[in-house]
């Protein structure tokens, strides 16, 4: 009887290990065929990646900036000058626009004293004077008593025998009588001259090339002048030149209107203005 059961015990563990082994064998080969030899065994299951928690989105309000308050509900500002200014618009158009979306609370009454082709000589001598151009009828600048007044450079008029010193010492002479009437006083350095292609276009002068880039120069030296004086005679400068030029000192021929290469594109008056809004304090 014992020798029976130990004769069952050793078939069962015969047919067991066979059973394993042909089924080593058959994963072995199977690995093999389908995965280049790899052991099945060997490679691993990704698992799926943890859910993280929806983050919560909490949003963030900019606040809208409160618009300035000035003191006063209505401000005068009236710009003398030559066709840098006269090009302005009638009613300083761009100024205007450029202000009331700073001060929305507060009116501006704009003056354009400006006259196209006069130099410095002829401007000081019709300061003290009425004004009439095109559609512009205004009283002389003195009995306007405007809140802030800028001058213009008339640096883009030079002389026919070009004179810096001139130019720079009548200038001067307009200022102090521009300090006997406000104590808001401005000077605007106007955009850059083109190095090239000054004055040519369909509207333009179309010097020769020489004639023009001489030019070009000539009114640079007088814009200089105009930095100058401000910081002599410490009166704010409204610098739209230093701000336009790109090759040194010359100007972007974005910010100059093709017709002409002279006077500012929209481009160049909305800069000017933005820059004469950010210059500009009013209290």
């Amino acid at each position: 009887m014992k020798n029976l059961l130990q004769g069952k015990f050793l078939i069962t563990f015969i047919l067991l290990t066979t059973i394993l082994a042909g089924g080593l064998f058959i994963v072995k080969n199977y690995s093999r065929e389908g995965d280049a030899g790899k052991s099945i065994i060997s490679q691993s299951i990704p698992l799926a990646p943890a859910l993280s928690p929806t983050p919560t989105f909490t949003p963030v309000f900019t606040p809208t900036p409160s618009p300035v308050l000035l003191k006063k509900s209505t401000y005068s500002i009236a710009i003398f000058g030559d066709s840098m200014i006269d090009t302005m618009g009638e009613n300083l158009e761009y100024l205007q626009k450029t202000l009331a979306s700073k001060y929305p609370n507060t009116s501006f009454k704009l003056y354009n004293y400006g006259i196209g082709g006069q130099n410095i000589e002829q401007g000081l001598a019709r300061f003290e004077s009425s004004f009439v151009n095109r559609e512009r009828n205004y009283p002389p600048i003195p009995a306007l008593n405007p809140d802030i007044l800028i001058i213009g450079s008339f640096a883009y008029n030079p002389f026919s025998t070009h004179d810096r010193n001139r130019h720079y010492a009548l200038l001067r002479d307009l200022l102090a009588r521009a300090k006997t009437l406000s104590s808001k006083i401005y000077l605007l350095a106007e955009i850059a001259p083109l190095r090239t292609g000054f004055g040519a276009g369909k509207n333009g002068v179309n010097m020769s090339e020489d004639t023009a880039y001489q030019h070009a120069l000539n009114i640079i030296e007088q814009l200089d002048d105009v930095i100058n004086l401000s910081a002599q005679e410490n009166v704010p400068i409204i610098n739209a030149y230093y701000a336009s030029g790109i090759e040194g000192k010359f100007g972007d021929p974005y910010y100059v209107n093709q017709d002409d290469g002279i006077h500012p594109s929209f481009a160049g008056h909305v800069f000017t203005a933005e820059i004469i809004a950010a210059k500009v304090k009013f209290d």
